[in-house]
């Protein structure tokens, strides 16, 4: 008797499914259009966190020094964002370089926009750590 090619005889108590199964298969009749949003505001608030964390500080230094003159703030994020174009550019020269230093600027400013919408979304509180005074998002 002649079989296509792609058949396999296996018996019944051997059948396994060979389509389906992977994550998305299960997560998606679990999972609405809120929960995902969700997901994604989470991930968001997650980067505004750590980078609020790693720039809040500075940003507050410069603004309250006692030596602001406007537009400290501005020249200070764009040195950051300047920095990290730099970084990726100085690794890699080139067409690499500038991709990857856009790609570091991009990051920066992706980083920064976090940082407002979790400033927007969340109340903040103070902790006290030390010396110092750290920002937490509540």
């Amino acid at each position: 008797m002649m079989m296509p090619a792609n058949f396999s005889a296996v018996a019944e108590n051997e059948m396994t499914y060979v389509v389906g199964g992977s994550l998305v298969d299960v997560l998606a009749p679990a999972m609405t259009t809120a929960n995902w949003q969700n997901v994604s505001a989470n991930v968001i608030k997650i980067v505004g966190n750590a980078f609020l964390n790693t720039h809040g500080n500075n940003v507050l230094t410069t603004l309250f020094d006692g030596n602001y003159v406007p537009g400290d703030v501005i020249g200070n994020a764009f040195s950051t964002i300047g920095k990290a174009y730099n970084t990726g550019h100085n690794t890699f020269g080139g067409n690499w370089g500038f991709a990857v230093g856009a790609l570091n600027a991009g990051m920066q400013i992706l980083g920064g926009l976090s940082a407002i919408y979790t400033l927007g979304s969340s109340s903040v509180g103070l902790e006290f750590k030390g010396n110092g005074a750290t920002l937490k998002l509540n």
